[in-house]
């Protein structure tokens, strides 16, 4: 018998989210279990459809859960979905090539219009760095962390953020969300990239979360792609 986690302080879909991971995390549910439909979640609690989706829509986008068109909503094999998560840092350090960072800004903004249904607040923390290879700008990364990550205002973010992280005891773990595209630079962008505006880049958004599944960050990067012979970048 499903029973709904009892918290008046949280969104109804994020208590129905948190009820079905609970029922995963407690192996109720079991990799290949088929969840109820929609309808009888609407009718279970008492529901609307809308907050039905949006609890199912993240767990889909986190890998718990994978929908079947015409035969349901069922549970995902997690530990065949997870992708380690390794930083840049770590990527150049197998590399071979010397990182380093600029941290071009580090405020308090509202949450970002794509990253609206991972955060439980109206603002998150925003690093904006410039990451360069060799001297070489090859990255403008823009991370997003809970409002709870204010240990970061006093730290020194010009190195690994993973590193910096584990020191307050959060272990970015695992991929999540993974969306990528070909974008251009904007003339402000390449500016910063030393570069002619208009270059094509990769433009890649992604999640990162611990060890529990609890997000770490959504980050947001664009990737020079015209420099092969300088850094092997992986998704």
């Amino acid at each position: 018998m499903i029973q709904k986690v009892n918290d008046e302080n949280k969104p109804l879909y994020l208590q129905i989210k948190e009820t079905i991971l609970q029922q995963i995390h407690q192996k109720e549910l079991t990799p290949g279990d088929k969840l109820l439909s929609e309808a009888q979640f609407q009718k279970r609690f008492n529901v609307s459809r809308i907050t039905v989706r949006k609890a199912i829509d993240e767990l889909v986008e986190e890998g718990y859960l994978t929908r079947l068109q015409g035969k349901g909503t069922f549970v995902k094999n997690r530990q065949q979905a997870q992708q380690q998560s390794l930083s840049l840092t770590q990527l150049c350090l197998e590399q071979g090539k010397k990182l380093t960072s600029d941290v071009l800004s580090l405020q308090e903004l509202p949450v970002p219009a794509e990253f609206s249904n991972l955060f439980n607040s109206e603002t998150v923390l925003s690093v904006q760095r410039l990451r360069k290879i060799n001297g070489v700008p090859i990255m403008l990364e823009n991370n997003f962390f809970p409002m709870h990550f204010t240990f970061l205002f006093e730290e020194d973010l010009t190195g690994s953020l993973y590193q910096v992280l584990n020191r307050f005891a959060v272990e970015p773990k695992y991929k999540g969300m993974n969306q990528v595209a070909i974008s251009e630079l904007t003339e402000e962008q390449a500016k910063l990239f030393n570069v002619q505006s208009g270059l094509s880049v990769i433009h890649h958004r992604g999640t990162v979360y611990d060890s529990k599944n609890q997000l770490v960050l959504a980050s947001e990067e664009l990737v020079r792609v015209d420099l092969p012979d300088l850094f092997n970048y992986y998704l």
